[in-house]
């Protein structure tokens, strides 16, 4: 578990990662921000691509993240577990496999479900959700509210700025 933004975000510095949105990133308002919002300066502030589910592909692009892909998360998943090799069977998100999954947009035991497809050795898990999630290689803590998720975000996002 990672209870301080700044060290997940020192945890990333460096990696190959790819953003991974599921459908709640447009449902989940904090105000007047969103939680695509998040994703967006997410995966621009970590210079990510975006593996997109459900219908977040168009906002995502239309909010100015560089390279979106839809796919299904759990294909993503998958394919952390074998060889990579872009031109075959493996998805076109990026060139070489991922360091790093970053999950965000979905419920907690959506996120289980789909970190636990991946193994240690094949690679780490990021999951930014309001629930801790057991299998992840790092996970937010339980939040008791929105506004303690969302002050858990900012405070990510803060981070990713001054690690640059």
């Amino acid at each position: 578990m990672i209870k301080k933004g700044k060290e997940l975000a020192k945890q990333l510095k460096g990696k190959k990662v790819v953003v991974v949105t599921g459908q709640l990133c447009n449902e989940i308002e904090f105000g007047s921000k969103k939680l695509l919002d998040y994703a967006v300066e997410i995966s621009n502030k970590l210079n990510a691509p975006v593996a997109a589910a459900g219908n977040t592909p168009l906002p995502l692009k239309e909010k100015g993240v560089k390279t979106v892909h839809k796919m299904w998360a759990i294909e993503l998943m998958n394919n952390m577990r074998y060889p990579w090799e872009k031109d075959k069977e493996h998805p076109v998100i990026a060139d070489e496999k991922p360091d790093v999954l970053v999950l965000i947009g979905y419920t907690g035991p959506i996120a289980q479900t789909l970190v636990s497809t991946v193994k240690k050795e094949n690679g780490k898990t990021v999951v930014l959700g309001s629930t801790y999630v057991e299998g992840a290689t790092y996970s937010f803590p339980n939040s008791t509210s929105f506004k303690q998720w969302e002050q858990n975000l900012k405070e990510f996002v803060d981070s990713l700025e001054g690690g640059k």
